[in-house]
């Protein structure tokens, strides 16, 4: 009987000491939030459509990082389909994911006129080394599965980054290329995203973003993804290696 009465005890106990450590959690992440959207000084980066998604909504789509010494502490996604509007917004902390509130508006018609957003669904989920400790839900989501929040941050952040911290290179790659040993091989880059042209002028699309000394290029159409190690860089010159063939690459810039 001890033994039971004891174990009873250490689970209540546990729960007890569990439940006011996941509070203590909440309190803390809503303080960063609310810190970080009382901020009046954050820089801010967009990316459109392309540059951050393979699927782009009928009304088309856009990311903005909020940010400040190339540290990001919020990103804001917004979706837009006909006659209503997705919004996610993420909340960071040390680079890591605390916070995010999403939201499904209708966009409604009034007599008067004037177009207006009704909140059909909103939801919050709260996270602590990268584990979700909450999750609150209010309404009706379009939606038939919960969105990886987590997944979706941990693609963006790259991206933003590259705007951001790796602003120097970023700026280099932008305009048109052509492989100094090979007249065919010819792309143009903008925005982050880099179009490839074939014989017919029709341009294969992929993304791509910087990571240190390494260039990502992912194909928006085959999905395959690649990596290349920068060996030089400059505004009129870009050396490459694939990393799995090894192979390198020399570019030159050209004039419009």
């Amino acid at each position: 009987m001890k033994t039971i009465l004891s174990l009873f005890l250490s689970i209540f106990l546990f729960g007890n000491i569990f439940s006011q450590t996941t509070e203590q959690n909440i309190q803390e992440i809503r303080t960063q939030f609310k810190l970080v959207n009382s901020q009046k000084d954050f820089k801010k980066v967009y990316l459109e459509n392309e540059e951050f998604t393979d699927q782009i909504p009928s009304e088309g789509a856009g990311l903005e990082g909020f940010y400040k010494n190339e540290t990001i502490y919020k990103i804001v996604e917004n979706d837009a389909v006909s006659q209503a509007v997705y919004t996610n917004q993420y909340y960071l902390k040390n680079n890591q994911l605390i916070f995010v509130y999403r939201t499904e508006k209708s966009i409604v018609m009034h007599e008067d006129g004037t177009f207006k957003g009704e909140i059909n669904y909103d939801e919050r989920v709260y996270c602590k080394n990268s584990k979700i400790i909450r999750h609150l839900k209010k309404g009706k989501s379009v939606l038939s599965k919960n969105l990886d929040f987590q997944k979706m941050f941990k693609d963006y952040l790259p991206l933003l980054n590259t705007k951001i911290k790796f602003e120097k290179q970023y700026n280099y790659l932008q305009g048109s290329w052509r492989n100094a040993d090979n007249k065919n091989d010819f792309f143009e880059i903008e925005g982050l995203i880099k179009r490839v042209y074939n014989e017919d002028d029709i341009p294969e699309l992929s993304r791509f973003w910087l990571e240190n000394k390494y260039l990502y290029v992912h194909n928006t159409e085959t999905k395959e993804d690649f990596k290349y190690e920068i060996l030089e860089l400059s505004a009129d010159k870009l050396e490459i290696q694939d990393r799995l063939s090894r192979e390198v690459f020399i570019y030159g810039k050209t004039k419009n």
